[in-house]
């Protein structure tokens, strides 16, 4: 049988035999695209037997997440709609980077489909404000003459503003004032100071309030009270919750990855699997990598609290990946896994 929390050296197809019916939550996986050239990582698989193998082992509402690309990936997709799944979703994984510099187009994407198995129900998830937004300056700029808009002293707002507009770090007197929310700031400027609040938290102040006003009319973020105090349909407030309580994961997702560490050719962000998996798991779910490759699958489930299995048929991949695995393993004090 089968053990959770382990990564297979084996065929996934002759694996995934030895899991039980009806008990995998979701299976996470980007298999072979099989379009590159005497390529090892483009090894051929049955496809129809695996996706029929991939229906037997799901949950009714189980979710099958695809990575893929080209004429293989929408064969796939046809082959989910025979076997019954029901397309959800389509995600773009917005890389920043080319993978194909060679090429006459630089792609710099990766597509990523979502379906389930019967009946599954994609979950709603708040992505924090600089993780949603660290990358979009513009967007910051209009965040900020939003709220400008709508305060009367904009002393603080219209020195960061100026920075993220000019380029120019903002001055106050003879003190030249960091802006970056990382630093140590020796004159604090005030909006500077409720940067670092959004981002890092505020300090626990003498004076706690526990009051919660409830109405029925319920606003964006699910908050709650009359038109005039949640300001509803208003940006301004909007963008003030969206700092404090995120905004709703989205169709592409900005995730960059680390060149320089990777021990696989295609080796996803663990941030970008975490992402995914926030989407379609909870807390104790069982994920299931049939091509583990790197093991990101494998640590993006450890890091958010769901069990994972992991099929690598490579034996190098799989031994890097299982050491790679078993460094966080280590850091939980968790036993290691075998190679």
């Amino acid at each position: 049988m089968i053990e959770a929390n382990r990564i297979y050296n084996e065929d996934c197809l002759l694996g995934m035999q030895r899991i039980d019916d009806a008990s995998v939550d979701v299976i996470l996986t980007d298999p072979p695209y099989l379009y590159l050239k005497n390529q090892k990582l483009d090894r051929p698989f049955n496809e129809q037997r695996f996706f029929s193998e991939a229906k037997r082992v799901l949950k009714p509402d189980g979710f099958i997440v695809l990575f893929g690309r080209g004429t293989s990936f929408y064969r796939w997709n046809t082959m989910l709609a025979d076997l019954e799944f029901t397309f959800k979703e389509e995600i773009i994984w917005n890389k920043s980077y080319s993978s194909s510099p060679l090429m006459n187009i630089s792609r710099i994407h990766e597509t990523v489909s979502i379906h389930t198995k019967k009946n599954g129900t994609i979950n709603k998830v708040k992505i924090p404000y600089l993780e949603m937004k660290g990358h979009d300056i513009d967007a910051i700029v209009t965040d900020i003459k939003r709220l400008k808009s709508a305060l009367k002293n904009t002393k603080s707002l219209d020195a960061v503003l100026s920075f993220l507009e000019n380029n120019k770090v903002p001055m106050d007197g003879d003190n030249v004032l960091s802006t970056s929310i990382s630093s140590v700031i020796g004159t604090q400027n005030r909006c500077v100071a409720a940067m670092r609040g959004i981002q890092n938290g505020m300090n626990e102040k003498s004076i706690i309030r526990t009051d919660f006003t409830y109405s029925r009319n319920t606003f964006k973020h699910l908050l709650t009270g009359n038109n005039e105090s949640a300001g509803a349909g208003k940006r301004e407030i909007n963008v003030v919750q969206s700092m404090v309580f995120g905004y709703n994961e989205k169709s592409i997702i900005k995730q960059g990855r680390d060149h320089y560490t990777t021990i696989h050719p295609t080796q996803k962000p663990v941030r970008l699997l975490e992402r995914l998996l926030a989407l379609v798991t909870k807390e104790g779910d069982t994920v299931l990598d049939p091509f583990s490759g790197s093991a990101s699958t494998a640590i993006a489930a450890w890091n958010t609290n769901r069990n994972f299995i992991g099929f690598e048929i490579d034996k190098e991949y799989y031994n890097a990946s299982v050491e790679r695995l078993n460094k966080i393993l280590a850091t939980t004090k968790q036993q290691k896994i075998a190679i």
